[in-house]
């Protein structure tokens, strides 16, 4: 066999692992618009209110100005977003399902919210141009994000920002169990299912599948969201408990 014979040469394994992971996204990704798009008419008529006090601790520490354009992740049907409008010159809002950005757009117009855009995108293939952004909330979307899409998200909205902008990210924030905190979240939400009798503990078994195989859901820890914050050039960085798992953390790009 003629060794300089390009042809017959074995795809190296690299080649394979980079297939492999772009079809786990697009498989991901495509799961998340099916699941989001089903739960776009009844998700606005759900009692999450753990959900409403992470809102509001993220516009308090996003500390939103009249002059600033801000981004909200994962908008869903615009809890974040709406309240978010008034207090900003521009929202535009990301999600990953059309049938949820319609319904965000229909509330828009019910309310008579004119500075709020959509987006139809997912949040692993989103991009801005640099610096041309103030502002950028998240509210109980990106522990959906495979661990290497949160670090790339933390990196990118980092470069969107303007100097003195800044990050803001409310969600569920817990780790695997490792840490005394980790499991005394993980118990509390255990008994709290227990206690709903067989449908809890239906959703019980469902949730702690998704977690332990890390499938649809993803969560890590707010020190581990830290971290990532402070790696990526965030300075003044902080986390706030909200309930149970759900925990605010913040940061700003430097000004000098």
């Amino acid at each position: 066999m003629d060794k300089n014979n390009k042809n017959h040469e074995t795809p190296k394994p690299t080649a394979f692992l980079s297939s492999a992971k772009s079809l786990s996204k697009s498989i991901g990704i495509a799961h998340q618009r099916r699941v989001w798009s089903r739960r776009s008419e009844s998700w606005d008529h759900g009692d999450f209110p753990g959900i409403d006090k992470l809102v509001e601790q993220v516009l308090k520490l996003a500390c939103p100005q009249l002059d600033m354009v801000a981004v909200d992740l994962g908008c869903g049907s615009g809890r974040l977003s709406i309240a978010l409008a008034p207090l900003v010159s521009r929202v535009i809002g990301v999600d990953v399902s059309s049938a949820m950005l319609d319904r965000l757009n229909e509330k828009a117009l019910e309310q008579g919210v004119g500075n709020l855009e959509t987006r139809l995108a997912a949040i692993e293939d989103l991009s801005f141009q640099s610096g041309s952004i103030s502002l950028v909330v998240s509210s109980y979307a990106l522990h959906h994000l495979r661990d290497d899409d949160k670090q790339r998200l933390v990196k990118e909205a980092v470069r969107w920002l303007r100097p003195g902008g800044r990050l803001v990210i409310g969600d569920m924030m817990l780790g695997r169990g490792a840490s005394r905190k980790d499991r005394e979240i993980i118990a509390s939400k255990a008994a709290a299912f227990l206690k709903k009798g067989p449908g809890g503990w239906w959703r019980l078994v469902k949730n702690a599948g998704r977690f332990l195989f890390r499938f649809q859901e993803r969560p890590i820890s707010a020190d581990a969201w830290v971290r990532l914050f402070k790696e990526n050039g965030l300075v003044d960085v902080q986390s706030h408990p909200v309930v149970a798992e759900a925990c605010v953390v913040c940061g700003k790009v430097p000004t000098g």
